[in-house]
């Protein structure tokens, strides 16, 4: 039995199980669920945080306060944004559904933000500009994604709000023989 069901489930411990499988995937370089894994994180955060909020923004929101301090830097010019909430729910979109759920309309549509970004197994083009596309390492990101998870689940610890929504989502039970 993996690890990662081994132990008794508490409040927050299906996110805890949920964040030990994307370090698992990261690890073992099973990077087509690491991805996939890193990418659902902040709609599963967000409903948490803010269920009043549309499905979008409080994923934009979610991303942008626990991960997008990585994908942000101070120029001159003022501030830039690498990688935004908005664009990160683009790029959900492209994976989970091909862009077809995308509204072509929205600016961050899946087609659009796709000729943009790039993720790319070379951790030293992590941020770098290509031929106009934004190289992003995928071991990096799933990492930063990680770890804003982490310490998203230790701020809302003492939540009784937030830990109540925690036990609505999928609730998986080791097999019991008895």
């Amino acid at each position: 039995m993996p690890q990662v069901w081994a132990k008794t489930f508490s409040v927050g411990s299906l996110m805890h199980a949920f964040l030990a499988s994307l370090e698992q995937c990261i690890e073992g370089e099973n990077r087509h669920a690491a991805i996939c894994l890193t990418l659902v994180l902040p709609e599963m955060a967000g409903a948490v945080e803010s269920p009043q909020l549309e499905p979008r923004q409080r994923y934009s929101e979610w991303f942008d306060r626990w991960v997008g301090g990585k994908y942000r830097t101070s120029l001159l010019s003022g501030p830039r944004t690498f990688l935004s909430g908005s664009d990160c729910y683009a790029l959900k979109c492209a994976m989970l559904y091909q862009g077809l759920e995308a509204n072509a309309t929205w600016p961050h549509a899946s087609a659009n933000v796709l000729s943009r970004y790039a993720f790319v197994l070379d951790s030293e083009a992590h941020c770098t500009h290509k031929n106009r596309v934004l190289q992003v390492s995928l071991d990096l990101f799933c990492r930063d994604a990680l770890a804003g998870g982490r310490a998203w689940l230790s701020a809302i610890e003492k939540d009784s709000r937030k830990a109540a929504r925690l036990k609505q989502g999928l609730n998986l039970q080791p097999f019991n023989e008895q």
